[in-house]
């Protein structure tokens, strides 16, 4: 689903947000989890509630997920899901409020429950061929914050490994003509770009024996042991787009989001931030995907990135055998 006009003529009121809930949870058609009967009575005056016809166990559609027992609208909760998946610059609680009619305090508790549905889950470990670097938010031009200094309490290093999954006819050549979108993706914020912090990230992140590449800063030399790591000369930055061009992508619209939806973070705010939430906004607006991220979806090979850099596509090359 992309347009919002598409948005709206699919979930028009609260029935056919419900039917939706209910295929979901009912793929093949109801079936009651204490007797297993399949014809259920919706329920008039709770409509979100089915009742099996055989046990007259009552079921309801939003039992156990973020919707449970809310009162307030489910095509509002689903065009706040629709706005946070669909905007990289970030949807903060005061605009759902503007745009929902909602209190603020009912804005901010559906942006939360929905960016904590979309936590991380350590069972789904990356895979493929990921992209791995790192970077800082805050604390520009402030003599504390030079080079990698995080002296500045306003400056944090921050982590991504992304899958790369290739663009389907729809979204063209992908991120910067590389032929790749973003698949699943993880955040952490660091203490240090130290070999233990940022290994530490990796190995926890990343299904040991995947494909990764990073940079050539010396940090990740030790993730050789466990990962097929290719390390790619940047030449100063210069080949960044053709040697990882999609982890900066993300990067970008990371701090877009933190901007659009915080206004900027104090270090010890952004460490209390779920980064999964941040995941799925951010990748879900660089590969313009669903949100349901494609867990060890097949990769293939991925081309050769056009470079002026002679040093980076003999670099580049090993990754491609």
């Amino acid at each position: 689903m992309s347009g919002f006009f598409e948005f709206i003529d699919r979930y028009v009121d609260e029935a056919s947000c419900i039917s939706a809930l209910a295929a979901l949870r009912w793929p093949a058609g109801f079936a009651c989890a204490a007797c297993g009967g399949r014809t259920a009575y919706q329920l008039e005056a709770r409509p979100r509630v089915f009742e099996c016809a055989g046990c007259g166990q009552q079921q309801s559609v939003t039992a156990g997920t973020v919707f449970h027992r809310t009162h307030t609208p489910l095509r509002k909760w689903f065009a706040a899901a629709w706005w946070m998946a669909q905007d990289k610059r970030g949807v903060s609680a005061l605009f759902l409020a503007r745009e929902l009619d909602l209190r603020y305090d009912t804005a901010w508790l559906i942006a939360h429950k929905l960016r904590h549905a979309l936590s991380e889950r350590p069972e789904f470990a990356l895979t493929g061929l990921l992209e791995i670097d790192e970077s800082y938010y805050g604390g520009r031009g402030k003599p504390a914050s030079r080079g990698r200094s995080l002296a500045d309490p306003n400056k944090s290093l921050m982590a991504i490994a992304v899958e790369t999954v290739p663009a389907s006819p729809r979204q063209g050549n992908g991120i910067k003509a590389s032929r790749f979108v973003a698949g699943s993706a993880r955040i952490a914020v660091l203490p240090s770009a130290s070999a233990a912090s940022l290994a530490g990230f990796v190995r926890s992140a990343a299904k040991p024996g995947t494909r990764i590449i990073t940079d050539a800063f010396k940090s990740y030399d030790g993730l050789a042991d466990g990962f097929r790591h290719y390390s790619i000369v940047q030449d100063g930055g210069k080949n960044a787009d053709a040697v990882l061009p999609i982890v900066h992508v993300l990067f970008s619209n990371l701090k877009t989001w933190l901007n659009g939806t915080s206004m900027g973070l104090a270090r010890s705010t952004c460490r209390a931030t779920p980064a999964s939430g941040i995941t799925a906004s951010i990748a879900a607006a660089a590969s313009a995907t669903s949100p349901a991220f494609c867990f060890g979806a097949p990769q293939p090979d991925r081309p050769l990135p056009t470079s002026n850099s002679s040093t980076a596509i003999k670099s580049m090359e090993r990754c491609l055998h």
